[in-house]
């Protein structure tokens, strides 16, 4: 091996260890994670709302809206290795929960596939005081999934306890590679996590058994804890470059319809490719100029930016789930410059 390569691996092992990871003599790793839950306010359209979200930090937890992004490795097929996640909830860091009986908290890794015991769903006997879910995802697993609470899902979702959770593809060394699966097909130049978001401020007041839990008027409408209401002032921004690869992994922990698309500065549709749906990828790619996100779906696609500079505008419009008709304020930008 060439000196400035030894030196390059000695780096990532170095990065790798700070980072929690601990790699075996055939590369794959074990990713160890820790979170806790705490509160934060957000400021929507000049009104305080109060979320709980997974953070860091133990006792003093911070929490985050959403949490920090998880990543995993997946290894290509017949290389017999398989990274696996410890991701662990610390029983000192849940100050912010409700009364028995949906008092304390849970993950749940939705949409990966997983024992029961590792569900996080506790009608099916897990933990409410801190656990450690543990995930080994194979080489046909690349994809978007998503961890939230399952405790009193139908308002804990709502106080904003979720994040990404990224299977993503490494090759036999144990290095990442940028591609949304095996496929040199999905290779980008940049990737970001659009995490769609809905806020009904009245489930954040609400307890128990309420009957506000029956009824879902959502007003503030975000992506990845952000309004992002006009194009000027967006939720997501990313300074790409000409003739590159984006690729948006779009996670939906909203709880309306949504349809996304990307627009130039005069509103035209620009054509996208979808690769992966819901952790798998598709057998027949599928290019697109629009695409409805309901409720858990995750979708990974891929844009290529013009020859040109200019701006445009990944966005999604939330709709009413009983009529289809979009909310008032309900589409939120994010903004690709190039």
């Amino acid at each position: 091996m060439k000196l400035s390569a030894m030196i390059k691996a000695g780096m990532a092992g170095l990065l790798a260890l700070a980072a929690g990871v601990v790699f075996s003599a055939a590369n794959a790793a074990t990713i160890n994670v820790t979170r806790c839950v705490g509160s934060l306010n957000k400021t929507l359209s000049g009104q305080t709302v109060t979320f709980w979200g997974f953070g860091t930090g133990g006792m003093m937890c911070t929490g985050a809206l959403p949490g920090a992004a998880i990543e995993v490795g997946v290894y290509p097929a017949g290389s017999g290795m398989s990274d696996t996640l410890n991701l662990t909830l610390s029983i000192n860091g849940m100050t912010p929960q409700e009364n028995a009986p949906y008092n304390g908290h849970t993950i749940h890794l939705h949409g990966a596939d997983v024992a029961t015991a590792e569900d996080g769903v506790p009608e099916t006997g897990a933990a409410v005081g801190g656990d450690t879910y543990t995930w080994t995802p194979t080489s046909e697993m690349a994809g978007s999934y998503l961890y939230h609470c399952h405790v009193h899902t139908v308002k804990h979702l709502e106080m904003g306890m979720y994040g990404a959770l990224i299977a993503r593809p490494k090759n036999t060394s144990g290095v990442f590679l940028n591609q949304l699966t095996h496929n040199t097909a999905t290779a980008f130049d940049y990737v970001q996590n659009y995490v769609f978001g809905s806020v009904d401020p009245a489930y954040h007041t609400a307890t128990g058994d309420s009957t506000v839990f029956a009824d879902y008027n959502p007003v503030y409408f975000l992506i990845s804890g952000n309004q992002g209401l006009t194009t000027s002032a967006p939720a997501m921004t990313l300074a790409a470059a000409v003739n590159k690869k984006v690729a948006l992994r779009l996670l939906g922990l909203h709880s309306v319809n949504g349809t996304f698309a990307v627009k130039d500065g005069s509103g035209n549709a620009k054509s996208f490719t979808v690769y992966t749906q819901d952790g798998r990828e598709l057998s027949a790619p599928q290019t697109v100029t629009s695409l409805d996100v309901s409720p858990g779906q995750r979708f990974d696609i891929v844009f290529t930016t013009p020859a040109t500079t200019g701006t445009w505008y990944p966005q999604i419009t939330y709709k009413n789930l009983r009529n289809g008709t979009a909310y008032t304020n309900g589409t939120v930008y994010g903004r690709v410059t190039f």
